[in-house]
């Protein structure tokens, strides 16, 4: 028969299984220690352990002793936690332990098993490995020494039945008797029916304290067992003698009282053990606790009958059923007077309240009024009312007259007459005569008014018609304010949210408006417009090396360059960062080409000066011409930021012109479409890598090992995107981090795989990486569970993004070359090269950019950069690696200038690291 399984996650680090714990009662359910005892375990783990899942059964051994029953029990147990990974194993009293300890081999070979509720100290269950426990240490000694004293009776009834527990009390029985200041006579009857009681009790006094220690049967001698409190009751109901008991279930419902022992607390206990073992201790090493703790509790309805003082009783008592207090006898009478004292004073209350307040309001007034002259008087606005003949009959101006407008001088006078002055007034004098005329509101009337100065200042009035109680019109009472310069704030604020506070040019927002309309236009009059993208060349590496303010100042010289070559009537606006759109309406898709031309060629003509430095940027356009309402505004902008982009795929600094049906920006669209999702495309596996070789120059033949770990990848058709396409349009998206580090775990992970066993590994990571701190400790943490020497890891990084943020990438090359990676600086020569930085990076190799390389066995100048680059590089402690390395001519010319190794076709060409992936055809 298969063994209980025991937790499979147990031994698997980091993994947090679900922790399950089976408990085996020796007795039924309903028994009164079986109910504490699982009260007390539920209740601790709760407290202790809230997740821990705990599972009841119960043997039953009291009603069912037989051997067959234990048997199916088990069978029972067996089939049902078959599945039930267990962690631990609680067995309650000495049946269930007994019966559990012969199969255990069988049942529960490997789970540590906890006990409570064994009556006696048994040393041989010290032995047993994987066990502990708690004993239980009932006090009938001292129950029965007390129950002595306090009667002065010098005989004792034992009350017993004929289990195996009660086989054991017979034994803690007779250790009694030999016990100084117990009874001389103690008597123990056994396995006794209610019927029998006062038959088999009469020989002996009825003074003389009866200790039950059993329980009593049903019918007859082989009963069914009676439990601890009905059988208390009974004993209780037909007994006159004193009850004691040295078990808790049995106070209240009859016993004097004893000292108990408390099942929860028993409980507790043990799960203190099995949370232990849950922690990982081993359960050798927890030795049974045989010291439980056991409370004198009495019944106070009890001592009153039998007339026992509370003060002979021991030290540390605990007296239950105490008789109420006056509070608890007349609690509703309590409740009722305080109820109505209560009420008295909220009413106190509430009348004090209602005086307070109502002179806080006649106060408020007060203030108020006060306040509201002020501020008529003081002019902060200017309160006017109108009569009912609709003639000014207040103004607040009381400090002084306020020109040009509503003022004290006007008063008597109408509205219209008081803004009859055309050269002063700007107002809609006839407009405001209708208001007037049908009693209606005055909701914010706007008018300008001339200063002597020749400044002009901008009121608004509005006003409400007052009406008495009868609803009969009494004339006005509004408000005048200067809203001079709120006017041009709200004129500066529309300003601001149309227009690039850099710039000058319309911002992001108001150019999709204007694009929109331009749409809108070509749908209803097929208007020829034409939509230009344009983005810098180049404009990065002057953020990163002089600034964002010298940025910022050299976008705002190259946008005023741009507004004086197009057309008046065309509109340029700032969509970000270094990015413009252009729109040209009634234009022709060869007018907008030659203009774009044109914007090229001045950028390009561009110097910038900052300091001593001079910086050159260029433009790359995008073109989308539309006359129709075949795309949206979006679709339009998104393919002229394709066409921009296709521009710069093409070599930066030309314009590309994207045809309604052009199947390159289709197609583009798609890839881009596909590579932004990078997190798919590494789940299908559509990304692979590729190896290639990087061989010394002068010892080509040696058995050094070196390559290039390369990434390609697959749409969702299977064909292969060159990295040149995919890679900036993962950096633009902002998920190259998940392809940095899926090339570096599946590098590191599948190196012996790969068959790259002692050879080195240069690894390209890109500067969104190389420049966040928090991938520093990431990728150490990589190359350290990897199985890969970290002197055969070699990092590569490039010139822009070191450059990026210099003491970022110091760290980050610091920190693994501690730990032995080596680095390699490539494209050396293809960007602004800087020997001031240069000789601060602590990196093995320099990689000569390609663009160098493949022409030096043609052109002298090459050579000689290429010479200098090596002579500099091996004086600073670097190898040289040169890139695209072609034909034997090339190689050649390295050989004689001394660089050190050389990479590409002539050496080998890029090939699949796995052999189920296909070799890319370009």
């Amino acid at each position: 028969m298969p063994a209980l399984s025991i937790s499979l996650f147990a031994t698997v680090p980091g993994v947090k299984a679900a922790e399950n714990v089976l408990v085996i009662h020796s007795y039924h359910p309903e028994l009164s220690w079986t109910e504490q005892v699982k009260r007390g375990i539920d209740q601790s783990f709760q407290k202790r352990r809230p997740d821990t899942k705990v599972f009841h059964e119960y043997l039953d051994s009291k009603r069912l002793p037989a051997l067959e029953h234990s048997q199916h029990f088990l069978a029972l147990i067996q089939k049902k936690y078959q599945k039930v990974p267990l962690d631990t194993l609680i067995v309650s009293d000495d049946p269930g332990l007994q019966l559990i300890l012969k199969s255990r081999n069988q049942y529960f070979p490997q789970v540590p098993v906890v006990f409570l509720g064994i009556n006696h100290v048994q040393p041989e269950l010290y032995n047993v490995p994987g066990l502990t426990g708690v004993f239980e240490k009932h006090s009938l000694a001292e129950t029965v020494q007390v129950a002595k004293r306090l009667t002065g009776e010098d005989g004792l009834i034992v009350i017993n039945d004929s289990t195996e527990t009660g086989q054991a009390n017979i034994k803690r029985i007779n250790e009694v008797k030999g016990l100084p200041n117990v009874p001389k006579t103690i008597k123990i009857i056994n396995d006794i029916t209610p019927e029998d009681l006062s038959q088999r009790l009469s020989p002996y006094p009825s003074t003389w304290p009866v200790l039950p220690i059993g329980q009593l049967r049903q019918g007859h001698a082989n009963g069914k067992l009676i439990d601890f409190k009905t059988d208390t009751r009974i004993l209780r109901a037909k007994l006159p003698n004193p009850l004691f008991t040295a078990t808790v279930m049995r106070v209240g419902p009859g016993a004097v009282g004893g000292k108990v022992l408390e099942g929860r607390f028993h409980a507790d206990q043990a799960v203190q053990l099995v949370t232990k073992i849950l922690d990982g201790e081993d359960p050798a090493d927890l030795e049974p606790i045989a010291e439980t703790k056991n409370l004198w509790m009495f019944d106070a309805r009890e001592l009153k009958r039998f007339r026992i003082d509370p003060q002979d009783l021991p030290l540390g008592s605990t007296i239950l059923y105490g008789e109420p207090s006056f509070y608890d006898q007349h609690r509703s009478l309590v409740w009722i007077v305080l109820g109505a004292f209560s009420s008295a004073l909220v009413i106190i209350a509430l009348l004090m309240e209602v005086l307070r307040r109502r002179a806080q309001v006649e106060k408020t007034l007060r203030d108020n009024e006060k306040r509201y002259r002020d501020l008529a008087e003081v002019g902060a606005n200017t309160f006017w009312e109108l009569d009912v003949n609709l003639k000014l009959s207040f103004v607040s101006d009381l400090q002084g007259p306020q020109t040009s407008a509503i003022s004290s001088q006007a008063l008597g006078l109408s509205l219209p007459e008081v803004f009859a002055d055309e050269e002063t007034f700007e107002f809609n004098t006839k407009r405001l005569e209708t208001i007037l005329h049908w009693h209606q509101p005055i909701r914010d009337f706007i008018f300008f008014a001339k200063e002597a100065n020749q400044e002009m200042r901008i009121f608004k009035l509005n006003g409400k018609p007052i009406l008495d109680e009868a609803q009969l019109f009494q004339g006005y009472r509004g408000i005048q304010r200067d809203i001079t310069a709120e006017y041009f704030l709200t004129k500066k604020i529309a300003y601001q949210a149309a227009y690039d506070s850099l710039t000058n040019l319309l911002n992001r927002t108001e150019f999709d408006r204007r694009l929109q309309e331009a749409v809108n236009l070509a749908r209803d009059n097929e208007t020829q417009c034409v939509l230009c993208y344009l983005d810098l060349d180049q404009f990065k590496l002057v953020n990163d090396t002089a600034g964002h303010i010298v940025g910022d100042q050299l976008l705002t010289e190259l946008a005023q360059l741009l507004k004086q070559k197009i057309r008046p009537e065309d509109i340029l606006g700032r969509l970000g960062g270094d990015e413009f759109g252009l729109l040209m309406q009634d234009c022709s898709l060869q007018e907008a080409q030659v203009c774009c031309e044109m914007l090229v060629a001045a950028v390009r003509g561009f110097r910038f000066q900052w300091q001593e430095s001079q910086f050159r940027v260029g433009v790359s356009v995008g073109i989308v011409a539309f006359a129709d309402a075949s795309y949206t505004a979006e679709e339009l902008l998104s393919r002229a930021d394709l066409a921009c982009y296709k521009a710069k795929d093409t070599g930066r600094g030309r314009v590309y012109v994207a045809n309604q049906n052009d199947p390159e920006i289709d197609r583009y669209q798609l890839q881009m479409a596909h590579i932004a999702d990078i997190p798919q495309a590494i789940e299908e596996e559509r990304l692979y890598l590729v190896k290639q070789p990087i061989q010394r120059v002068n010892q080509p033949s040696s058995r050094y090992r070196h390559y290039e770990i390369l990434l390609r990848f697959r749409d969702g058709n299977n064909h292969v995107i060159g990295p040149g396409l995919f890679i900036p349009a993962a950096e633009r998206y902002g998920v190259i981090n998940l392809i940095d580090q899926w090339v570096l775990e599946t590098t590191l992970n599948r190196y012996l795989q790969f068959g790259m066993k002692d050879a080195i590994v240069s690894i390209n990571l890109s500067g969104a990486s190389i420049n966040d701190e928090r991938a520093t400790a990431d990728v150490i943490a990589l190359i350290r569970q990897s199985k890969v020497p970290p002197s055969n890891i070699c990092i590569e990084i490039t010139e822009t993004a070191t450059i990026a943020q210099l003491d970022q990438a110091l760290r980050f090359i610091e920190s693994l070359k501690e730990i032995g990676v080596k680095f390699a600086l490539d494209d050396f020569g293809s960007g602004v090269s800087s020997l001031s930085y240069l000789k601060s990076l602590p990196v093995d190799y320099l990689k000569i950019d390609g663009s160098l390389i493949k022409n030096i066995a043609v052109v002298e100048s090459d050579r000689e950069i290429i010479y200098l680059i090596n002579e500099l590089a091996h004086k600073m402690g670097m190898e040289t690696i040169a890139e695209f390395v072609e034909n034997d001519h090339i190689l050649e010319q390295l050989r004689i200038i001394g660089v050190d190794f050389a990479q590409g076709y002539c050496i080998g060409k890029p090939e699949p690291l796995d052999i189920n992936q296909l070799i890319p055809s370009w």
